[in-house]
């Protein structure tokens, strides 16, 4: 095949899984896409996912913003690469080129922390799977309303040697009492999920939170950023105000309740 002198070409194999990660991320840092798309900080890795990102941006597959973020470059997806991913049919129902936007800066910094989450699983061996917002907002256009809630990611954990389907939510700012108590009916309906992680942004609005949602689901836990980007599976955690520990040893006490009570709905 001929192609357009001066065109871009996009290799399914290396360029496409960049253009998945930046659209599923809405926003994401050059060095979040560095290690989600598995490189190093070799020369060589560094020199290559440099080249291949110069590449999108120039081809119009991904845009880079003007401004930096702690001194990092951030990008999102374009309608050119929305096409591209369609065309290799990676399609979704929430996010598509023919969307009216396809990006809400608004969203910019909730998607950046959220990739650090994603980060802090995957260096601390936790992490088996990841959907993020757009993917679960489309499997439940899909599947109507498969999920209470379109989460703002469903992660399958490995919890020392089980699996748990995590649903993981990013508080960064409070929500009125009302939205806490609608929050709280629906995912006291969830049956999809082994459990629910709750990260706040702020120690002071744990307990807070905490005191709106605590026990609407079984595995609901609760955490601030801070800890557990710093410390992973040895973040301090809490199941209700008065009931806390490590992240880690919650997940286990959730995993066994949910083995438990699937053995004894089977018998």
């Amino acid at each position: 095949m001929r192609y357009r002198k001066g065109s871009v070409v996009v290799s399914e194999t290396h360029d496409l899984p960049l253009l998945l990660l930046v659209r599923n991320s809405g926003y994401i840092k050059h060095e979040q896409l560095l290690f989600l798309a598995g490189y190093d900080k070799s020369k060589p890795s560094l020199t290559c996912f440099s080249w291949r990102m110069r590449r999108l941006v120039t081809g119009g597959f991904v845009a880079m913003l003007n401004e930096r973020f702690g001194g990092d470059k951030v990008y999102s997806i374009t309608r050119n690469g929305l096409e591209k991913l369609e065309l290799c049919g990676h399609t979704l129902l929430s996010l598509h080129s023919e969307a009216q936007t396809i990006s809400y800066p608004a969203k910019m910094m909730h998607c950046l922390v959220l990739n650090d989450i994603r980060l802090t699983f995957l260096r601390n061996h936790m992490l088996d799977s990841w959907h993020s917002d757009v993917e679960v907002c489309s499997e439940n256009l899909l599947a109507g309303d498969k999920y209470v809630k379109d989460y703002d990611a469903l992660a399958v954990l490995r919890v020392r040697e089980r699996r748990l389907l995590c649903a993981i939510e990013y508080e960064r700012s409070t929500k009125s009492h009302a939205r806490y108590e609608e929050i709280r009916r629906a995912i006291s309906q969830e049956r999809m999920i082994d459990a629910i992680l709750y990260i706040v942004c702020e120690p002071e609005r744990l307990l807070l939170v905490a005191d709106h949602l605590a026990g609407a689901h079984p595995g609901i836990l609760f955490v601030t950023a801070s800890a557990f980007l710093r410390f992973g599976p040895d973040a301090y955690s809490m199941r209700t105000a008065s009931m806390g520990g490590l992240l880690e040893e919650l997940l286990m006490q959730v995993s066994g309740e949910f083995h438990r009570s699937h053995v004894a709905a089977s018998a």
